[in-house]
């Protein structure tokens, strides 16, 4: 047993040896960067947006690969379990992989990979059928609670982050929606322009285009102040409702890749956040906040969201077990 113990402890040493000898010249091949989510939504717009910036630093090709499934559980798990901690495979953490991890959807907690940089941040909103009757968000709340079960509200998987902030609106106002899960943020959304659904908790980029095109309304969103896209739209707290709630999105790698990998992720988001056209593009298109965040301030953010996420979404799995 000691013979066998101690050839794996030497294996791993030469394995750890071999990945930080190849850290030191990362990267010098393309870097896969999974898009756990369908093609088009808010998470696939990012990555697309932030590519060429950290093409530019890096002075490598990254290879966007969208991944869809489970409510981003099968391209987070193919990208930090699949893979080599090498710093080859990326991919963007957000919000539900407390989720995921809360309702006992994968095999993992969050943990158990490496996030190595929070990018940006953005707002959820409440989004309705342009054609409905409710043009104020009391005017929906009413609706809602005066046929409870009847109305739709769709979200990009079950137990995504939109799940768990449509179930947690609906929880603080008094609800009961008829929940309708979908692979993506932009299938959600044209579900919601063509009337299958009444409602949706998406970001301002993942919606813009059907607001734009009449088909969806807008009636609020979620963050502590109102989205650059939608400067019309009221905040929550606007009006009377003390409830704040934003999403983020990052960079995640599979436990163990090497601090030079590391570094040269965070300087590569550092050089991305701090150019105009970028800084632009996720204010205008994504709707979003440039918020870079690494090292113990990081961490503590993702425990703060941890603290949120995790306990809230057990309490709507165990309601759902009554």
């Amino acid at each position: 047993m000691k013979r066998l113990l101690g050839a794996v402890t030497t294996g791993l040493a030469v394995a750890g040896a071999a990945f930080s000898v190849a850290a030191a010249g990362y990267p010098e091949k393309p870097i896969t960067f999974v898009i756990p989510y369908s093609a088009g939504g808010s998470s696939d717009m990012l990555v697309r947006g932030l590519q060429p910036y950290v093409e530019k630093a890096m002075g490598a090709t990254i290879v966007p690969k969208n991944v869809e499934g489970g409510g981003g559980a099968v391209g987070i798990s193919q990208a930090v379990f699949s893979s080599k901690p090498d710093g080859y495979t990326v991919t963007l953490p957000s919000n539900a992989i407390f989720g995921l991890e809360a309702l006992g959807n994968v095999p993992w907690k969050h943990q158990d990979f490496d996030t190595i940089a929070r990018i940006i941040t953005e707002d959820y909103t409440i989004t309705v059928r342009g054609d409905s009757d409710w043009k104020t968000l009391d005017d929906f709340i009413k609706h809602a609670k005066a046929n409870p079960g009847k109305v739709k509200m769709g979200f990009s998987g079950f137990g995504s982050s939109t799940h768990v902030v449509a179930a947690a609106f609906a929880e603080k106002f008094g609800l009961d929606f008829q929940y309708v899960p979908y692979q993506g943020g932009s299938k959600t959304v044209a579900a919601t322009m063509g009337g299958h659904i009444d409602a949706n908790t998406h970001h301002p980029a993942e919606v813009k285009s059907g607001v734009d095109a009449g088909k969806i309304r807008v009636l609020a969103v979620m963050g502590d102040k109102r989205s650059n896209l939608f400067p019309d739209v009221p905040t929550l707290k606007e009006l009377g409702h003390n409830w704040v709630v934003s999403q983020w999105r990052g960079i995640s790698v599979a436990k163990g890749v090497p601090d030079e990998v590391k570094a040269k992720w965070e300087d590569a988001i550092k050089k991305a956040s701090a150019d105009p056209t970028y800084q632009k593009f996720v204010v205008e298109q994504m709707g979003g906040t440039v918020a870079p965040l690494f090292g113990k301030d990081l961490d503590a953010y993702v425990k703060e969201m941890a603290d949120i996420f995790i306990p809230t979404t057990e309490r709507l799995k165990a309601a759902q077990k009554k």
